[in-house]
């Protein structure tokens, strides 16, 4: 039997135990969940991101400046991405590329401070001028992984301090969304997309529209350019001596200031439903010259009536990534289809006349896009064509430049300088888009909607599968 003085010593030990245990427990806590405004829990029970989340100072950033021999102080790190549609994976490709640039001023703790906004550049294909310059040679990093380059284009134009929503901001529209990027690239290779009247449904800040109308814009300019370089070989020498120099007006250069459109766009409104983001839109269409006449915001909530001035009144509607949830399917798929042209049969020619045309561009992977697809389809009789797209990001090794000022001619510099313009980058991703198409039945009128569209009449069910679903193409776009 045990003396008092052992049991004594074995409670104190067994309360030593449990002492360390409780402190132990009380001092754990459990990882927390991302607050990043820009990641958000997919409705559809996925989990999947919605959008990539903004890097505000990359842990790349922080590791390509870690060597002490090298001094950063009063520099200036741009963070720059490349998006392209993808040469070797994607159905869908572009002579274009857009570059996503981020700049931060450096301190003497090696610290960093987002410089501006975000800045944009249209790039055209690296191949169109071949300058004969060979890649660089094989190389290693310090690690022991190859170098690796991608080749730049010649810069066509800049879009400087394009601002995001700030943080506290309610919505994912105050975000700029990847698919985005994939419409830009996708209108600059089909610039016929916005051609008339139209809307951008789901705004945001405007990003997305604003480069998609300045890159189809600037991808017709350069469609003109060629055939007139093209018609220049033919012509004689009289035909040279008759042809009026450009015009020196003042009146000429303040319009050559304000940012390239397709001259076929009338107007393109930019729509959302929360006021906050459409001025900031307001601020980005300043920012980027974007003429004045050719844009307009408004808002417009799905869940409501269409107002009866906005119904078959658009001869094109864009939206990015917009149907990312399934509840946003049936209000978005009706205010398309009353908003959206008629597109009736020509008796005469014998063919219909796409006079309406909607494209919805958004990542594969959301169940939600198939649903509107069929809700179009079923529900308003669409007809709806779709195809693959493959978007690459490119994350290029940052670069240092000396001040602001030296911007401009380190871009000219890096593309016709002696490095051709190979650049180093460090990673590449690659992401699967959808784009839809839909344009309306022959038979709809524009004014007969409530009679003719299954969804209106409570037949939707019975319509099925006379839907049109066709192979996508891009014949007609």
């Amino acid at each position: 039997m045990k003396s008092s003085s052992e049991i004594t010593l074995s409670i104190l030990l067994i309360g030593c135990f449990f002492l360390v245990l409780a402190e132990s427990f009380l001092s754990f806590s459990p990882p927390s969940p991302s607050l990043s405004p820009h990641r958000h829990v997919n409705q559809e029970g996925k989990g999947q991101p919605l959008v990539r989340p903004i890097v505000k100072s990359s842990d790349r950033l922080r590791l390509f400046m870690a060597d002490p021999k090298q001094d950063l102080t009063g520099k200036v790190v741009a963070q720059r991405y490349i998006y392209r549609f993808s040469p070797t994976k994607s159905p869908v490709t572009s002579r274009f590329t857009l570059e996503e640039r981020q700049y931060y001023t450096v301190a003497q703790d090696r610290s960093l401070e987002a410089f501006g906004d975000k800045c944009f550049i249209f790039r055209d294909d690296a191949e169109v001028k071949d300058n004969g310059i060979d890649p660089p040679e094989e190389s290693f990093k310090k690690n022991g992984m190859p170098r690796v380059y991608t080749r730049l284009g010649k810069a066509l134009l800049t879009l400087d301090n394009l601002k995001e929503a700030d943080e506290e901001e309610e919505g994912v529209g105050g975000s700029v969304w990847e698919s985005s990027y994939a419409m830009a690239l996708y209108c600059m290779e089909n610039p016929d997309v916005l051609v008339g009247k139209g809307i951008e449904v789901g705004s945001g800040v405007g990003i997305g529209g604003i480069l998609s109308a300045i890159g189809a814009g600037l991808a017709c300019r350069s469609n003109e350019s060629s055939e007139s370089a093209a018609a220049l070989k033919y012509q004689s020498i009289e035909d040279i001596a008759n042809t009026p120099l450009e015009s020196s007006n003042p009146e000429n250069d303040s319009k050559d200031s304000k940012a390239p459109v397709p001259k076929g766009l009338s107007k393109i409104i930019m729509t959302d439903s929360h006021e906050p983001l459409l001025t900031k839109c307001l601020d980005n269409l300043a920012a980027a010259s974007f003429p004045v006449s050719k844009a307009e915001v408004a808002l417009l909530d799905w869940n409501r009536r269409l107002p009866n001035e906005m119904k078959n009144n658009f001869d094109f509607i864009l939206g990015c990534d917009c149907a990312y949830y399934f509840p946003l399917v049936n209000p978005l798929a009706r205010t398309v289809a009353y908003a959206l042209k008629s597109s009736p049969y020509d008796r005469k020619n014998n063919e219909q006349m796409i006079r309406g045309k909607f494209l919805h561009i958004g990542p594969r992977h959301r169940e939600s896009i198939d649903d509107l697809r069929r809700k179009l389809g079923r529900g308003y009789r669409m007809n709806t064509r779709m195809k693959d797209i493959v978007l690459e990001r490119i994350d290029l090794v940052p670069l240092i430049i000396d001040n602001m000022e030296s911007v401009q001619s380190q871009m000219k510099e890096e593309v016709e300088g002696e490095t051709g313009g190979y650049v180093e980058y460090q990673n590449m991703e690659s992401t699967d888009y959808s784009a839809l198409v839909g344009y309306h039945n022959e038979d709809y009128d524009g004014f007969n909607g409530d009679y003719f569209f299954p969804a209106e009449t409570g037949k939707e069910g019975s319509y099925r599968d006379s839907a049109q679903e066709l192979d996508y193409g891009t014949e007609m776009m």
